[in-house]
């Protein structure tokens, strides 16, 4: 793979850096997001795939040339059927300050990615990578299959959402249908802003129906209840049609929410229809209580007696078992006892035993893998122990002359043998993942030639 440049846009941020004369450091996690949304292909056997994927902008070290305080991240993206890679590629990020005082405000970055593929089951993964700081890296993995839209009925491709849709220019990277439909990654949207969603409609003329259609969308809340619904008539006018709407987040509560389009015939017969969710953070109206209302029970025993603290720390410990949503939802729940009916609710949905086995994991991870402050369930190496447990043999290399340090840990059963390879890069650091054979995880076959050798 090589590696090559391309274009980003910015959504504003406010955060500060931290900056000497030379460096601006980063002042958060390189966190990826990443979201896909399904439309139809070139042809009749193939989906376009587009990938749309986010990381923060202070999440990036920035060094002083001649262009500015210049950073990077260096993207790798898998695409996998089975255990083949079908498709693979590799990019920079670049982006550049030019006047320091520009750092008063943080940028979150959108990169757009589209793949033509067949009809099957995928596994997506997409790494970043500091480009000043090898160390500081994250990945995300996404299971999903892919249909080739019929070409016999009406249909709908999946829903993107976007934090703006606007008459575009013909190159610009986000462009599509004359419109620049700027991807909002997870769908989360601020009360300040407008929920913009985009879809399209296919084989509008199929069949000898050519009276009007509709276009009706519903909003449901957490428990499914329908708590906003517009309908619009349309022509047809093409064999497809773009869909496009909006509606102001101020209105809804914080929580988690979906919406539904689908396509009526004149007589509202249904014709067909996408749904997907979407996140609201409102600070003003505050969290949507049939969040809370969903509750499937009491509190766990084990939390009558945590305080805030202690629950708060709970969930920091569950980072590696935690969708963003969920993220997104304990962050807005206020007091002690909102957290200990959530924290119960997360366990429970995960079945019998689990909360046990993944904090007893913590608790090793935590006692083995702590290095310079940095608390073990934080680490690679805390992590593969936290998500697939004990490995069932460990091949330490501490001392080799003509390596860095590094260990090889196997696990016999699963995907019928899978290994991880960590490797301490600088001298007294922490151990990294630089290779696994885990089809969801990080592959380079070439680790030991990637600077591991001395």
């Amino acid at each position: 793979m090589t590696c090559r440049m391309v274009p980003m846009i910015c959504v504003i941020l406010l955060v500060p850096f931290l900056a000497t004369s030379q460096t601006m450091a980063p002042t958060e996690p390189l966190s990826l997001t990443l979201d896909v949304s399904r439309f139809r292909g070139a042809d009749d056997e193939h989906t376009n795939v587009e990938l749309y994927y986010s990381f923060p902008r202070r999440g990036l070290t920035y060094m002083l040339d001649s262009t500015g305080f210049a950073g990077a991240a260096d993207i790798t993206l898998l695409v996998k059927k089975a255990d083949s890679t079908i498709h693979a590629d590799r990019w920079l990020v670049p982006y550049v300050l030019r006047d320091t005082s520009a750092s008063a405000g943080g940028l979150s970055l959108v990169g757009y990615y589209p793949v033509q593929l067949p009809g099957g089951e995928y596994t997506i993964k997409i790494l970043a990578r500091d480009r000043r700081d090898a160390k500081r890296l994250d990945s995300i993995q996404v299971r999903m299959g892919v249909r080739v839209f019929p070409t016999d009925k009406p249909v709908l491709s999946d829903i993107e959402f976007a934090s703006t849709v606007r008459q575009g220019s013909p190159g610009a990277m986000f462009y599509k249908n004359t419109l620049d439909v700027i991807p909002n990654v997870g769908g989360l949207y601020m009360e300040s802003q407008n929920c913009y969603y985009y879809a399209e409609a296919y084989n509008l003329l199929a069949g000898d129906d050519r009276s009007d259609y509709y276009v009706r969308a519903n909003v449901l809340d957490a428990v499914g209840k329908e708590i906003l619904s517009r309908e619009k008539p349309r022509k047809r006018l093409g064999e497809s049609a773009v869909l496009v709407d909006q509606y102001p987040a101020a209105k809804f509560r914080t929580g988690t929410y979906t919406l539904v389009v689908s396509l009526l015939d004149s007589s509202r017969k249904m014709l067909g229809s996408t749904a997907k969710k979407f996140f609201i953070l409102n600070r003003q109206l505050g969290i949507d209580s049939t969040l809370l209302a969903a509750s499937t029970g009491l509190p766990l025993p084990e939390y009558m007696s945590m305080d805030e603290s202690e629950l708060d720390r709970e969930f920091q410990w569950a980072k590696w078992d935690v969708t963003g949503a969920e993220k997104d939802q304990f962050g807005e729940l206020k007091g002690v006892e909102a957290k200990r009916r959530f924290l119960s609710d997360f366990w429970r949905k995960r079945g019998p035993g689990h909360r046990d086995e993944y904090l007893s994991r913590v608790a090793y991870a935590n006692s083995n893998f702590n290095i310079m402050g940095r608390e073990g369930y934080r680490t690679d190496r805390g992590r593969v122990h936290i998500v697939y447990g004990m490995p069932d043999e460990v091949e330490r290399h501490p001392n080799e002359t003509d390596s860095k340090p590094y260990e090889i840990w196997t696990y016999n059963n699963i995907q019928g043998g899978v290994i991880f390879v960590f490797v301490t890069r600088n001298q007294g650091g922490d151990y990294e993942l630089v290779h696994s054979t885990h089809r969801n995880e990080l592959h380079d076959e070439n680790w030991n030639r990637q600077g591991v050798t001395r």
